[in-house]
């Protein structure tokens, strides 16, 4: 067993090779975390507002059910899954991972027993994202967990095991279903539905799984290692350390989130170039053209983000006034307003 990893772990490996979108993380807050975990206080000194730790429906659910589908994925392949939550560290230092387990049965396997990952996911996703189950098509973001978990452990395959809700967690929250536990010591997770304040029903999430499974949505996928894979993913890895977190020196900013987090305390009047001026006049015509929810959406968000990355580097040049003393005043060369910012919305 080790201690909490500070560098590239296996969940934070997708978000360094661009993948991480849908765990939630991107390379700039892994590099916020791992800057922080070096050098408390780092974010703080810069000026960076830390990422929120997750928590929503889907993760809730997912602690949850982890003891379940280790019970379920040891019965499908007839052995038991043993060092759960075990720490490694590859031949680079800062490349660190904690598996779910490993099978361990009585018949000896030719390459060796494999690591068992446990995945939830909601029916809809799972048509989306995940081939067919018992090949190696899983999530490209999970692709690259596995194979991390690999590069540390020496092992030679994966069996990613995955429990496919029927309906999306946030649904059942919304009808009073709530996760609760572990209170103390061993005691499982379960599930209880509240009505007004009132407990209406109670369920083990064990027997939840298992009927589940019965509906026949769950599923396992064998992934064997590929070093070739691994050995893209170290240069990768070994170029964001030396690159980013020993200089201590800021990544690419890919999302308008984290431009939020990385800029969040803005003031002065700036007068913008030709081309900050042309992102602000195009996202107003968006705005007057389209909601949030259209496919342009995203583009106006990406020109708030194109933006704010180019004058925060001019700062030093923003003039103070009264309008200006909690937040950045736009203008272009004319001195004619295009807009403002202060640190959570972008007008």
């Amino acid at each position: 067993m080790g201690s909490q990893p500070k560098g590239i772990s296996a969940s934070r490996a997708a978000a360094i090779l661009g993948l991480g979108e849908y765990e939630g993380q991107t390379g700039f807050t892994v590099w916020q975390l791992i800057c922080e975990e070096r050098r408390p206080g780092f974010n703080a000194e810069r000026g960076y507002v830390m990422p929120p730790p997750p928590d929503n429906s889907a993760i809730r659910w997912g602690t949850a059910f982890e003891d379940a589908i280790v019970e379920l994925a040891g019965a499908k392949q007839g052995e038991r899954i043993i060092d759960r939550e075990r720490f490694y560290s590859a031949d680079l230092p800062y490349v660190t991972c904690h598996i779910d387990g490993r099978y361990v049965g009585e018949m000896p396997r030719e390459h060796g027993y494999p690591l068992h990952e446990g995945k939830t996911t909601n029916l809809w996703t799972f048509r989306e994202l995940w081939g067919e189950p018992g090949t190696d098509r899983v999530p490209s973001g999970y692709q690259v967990q596995v194979q991390h978990q690999c590069l540390c452990t020496g092992a030679a395959e994966v069996i990613v095991s995955v429990l496919v809700f029927p309906r999306r967690p946030d649904e059942w929250e919304a009808e009073g279903w709530r996760v609760i536990g572990p209170r103390v010591g061993n005691i499982p997770f379960e599930l209880q539905r509240w009505q007004d304040d009132l407990l209406v029903k109670c369920g083990s999430v064990l027997n939840w799984a298992r009927v589940i499974a019965e509906m026949g949505l769950f599923h396992q996928y064998p992934v064997v290692a590929k070093p070739e894979l691994q050995k893209e993913m170290v240069e990768r890895y070994r170029h964001f350390w030396s690159t980013y977190v020993l200089p201590e020196a800021e990544p690419p900013i890919d999302c308008y989130p984290d431009m939020l987090r990385a800029f969040p305390a803005p003031v002065g009047t700036i007068v913008l170039t030709e081309q900050e001026a042309a992102w602000i006049t195009e996202r107003k015509m968006i705005t007057e053209e389209i909601g949030d929810t259209s496919p342009l959406a995203k583009r106006k968000r990406e020109l708030a983000r194109l933006t704010l990355d180019s004058v925060r580097s001019r700062m030093e040049c923003a003039v103070i006034d009264e309008e200006s003393t909690e937040k950045v005043i736009f203008v272009d060369s004319t001195g004619k307003k295009l807009g403002s910012y202060d640190g959570k919305t972008f007008r």
